[in-house]
């Protein structure tokens, strides 16, 4: 759980206590690593509708901590460096986004 609101908190940029959409999008890159995903490269499972339980466009932290959604072992390093190995490999501008989040995140823990 601590895990979750701790990046939860990380990427909500405006700092409403929950995720909106773009928000959420670049949250989503960070799951990637443990979901399965298509031969495009996007995920099989919509997270948008795995956690957003009232379908209001937001995933507030509620939502984030009674979700069931693992965070990938990847986060759980508190260097991030693998996670952020990855993000920066990736070319989704969405992905360097996430990556650029947890670093800003990282540097003011």
């Amino acid at each position: 759980m601590v895990c979750r609101f701790r990046y939860l908190i990380a990427f909500d940029r405006d700092g409403d206590d929950k995720l909106n959409s773009e928000e959420f999008a670049n949250f989503n890159e960070v799951l990637k690593p443990g979901l399965k995903l298509d031969d495009k490269g996007n995920t099989t499972v919509d997270m948008n509708a795995k956690m957003d339980h009232d379908s209001d466009g937001f995933v507030d932290r509620e939502e984030m901590g009674s979700t069931g959604v693992l965070m990938p072992a990847n986060l759980t390093d508190s260097t991030l460096k693998s996670m952020l190995d990855y993000l920066h490999l990736q070319v989704d501008p969405a992905a360097l986004q996430a990556a650029a989040t947890l670093e800003e995140g990282s540097d003011n823990n």
